[in-house]
């Protein structure tokens, strides 16, 4: 489950929003930054409105287990919280 908090947000807020996720990634932050364009889409793009928590936890792909996620906004505006809501999986376990 994903959601994405626009709370306090009523004129400044993204209109749409999608999450990319990566397992793995390597290199200094900025090198990681620029990968991240390329990593699989989590979350397709959704629709957003001002001063609300939205949830989503149909249409997310099945990505496995993953370390970093990327969160995109069109165009830019307030995103008071990001959360993931998932189960923590000890690395090296098997699934």
């Amino acid at each position: 489950e994903i959601v994405v908090d626009t709370a306090h947000f009523k004129g400044n807020y993204p209109d749409r929003c999608f999450l990319q996720a990566a397992a793995e990634a390597h290199g200094t932050p900025e090198e990681i930054a620029a990968a991240s364009e390329s990593w699989p889409v989590l979350l397709p793009e959704m629709k957003l409105a001002a001063d609300k928590v939205h949830v989503f936890s149909d249409g997310l792909a099945e990505l496995g287990p993953v370390r970093f996620v990327r969160l995109n906004i069109m165009p830019d505006g307030g995103v008071s919280r990001l959360r993931l809501i998932g189960r923590v999986i000890k690395e090296g376990a098997g699934l």
